[in-house]
């Protein structure tokens, strides 16, 4: 599999960020603050946040005041939009191999595992497009 852990930890952090709004308790959280709270480290939260401010989810502020903030709500953020900031469009599952066995048969037998893995990580994206972050709020 080729999706990295930073998927997820997106999902959390964004999770985590909207909550902190929605409470009332921020307009923009620090790369500082969210790493302390997440124990995550500050470099990869800022690729984290990079890549979501590049794909228009979040937009940031400098200063003393400044952080991240969603520009779109989380009732408009699916788990795919995620997944397309942090990954870009890396496949899922690895099919580019060599065999040394030649032929119609191992060709053919390549080909169908390529397709059958291809389709599968059609079906999660087609998925991950009908979560939203707010779904994943709903109970918190």
């Amino acid at each position: 599999m080729a999706y990295s852990l930073s998927f997820s930890k997106s999902i959390l952090v964004l999770a985590f960020i909207s909550d902190k709004i929605r409470r009332g308790e921020t307009e923009y959280i620090s790369t500082k603050v969210m790493s302390e709270l997440l124990d995550i480290p500050k470099a990869t939260l800022s690729l984290i946040f990079n890549n979501l401010i590049r794909a228009g989810i979040l937009e940031s502020k400098e200063g003393i005041n400044g952080g991240v903030r969603f520009i779109k709500s989380e009732d408009k953020v699916t788990l795919h939009d995620i997944l397309v900031a942090i990954e870009s469009q890396k496949p899922l599952f690895q099919t580019n191999f060599d065999l040394k066995a030649k032929g119609k048969r191992p060709d053919t037998l390549k080909k169908n595992v390529a397709l059958s893995l291809n389709k599968a990580e059609e079906i999660m994206k087609k998925e991950l497009k009908k979560i939203t972050l707010r779904d994943i709020l709903k109970e918190v």
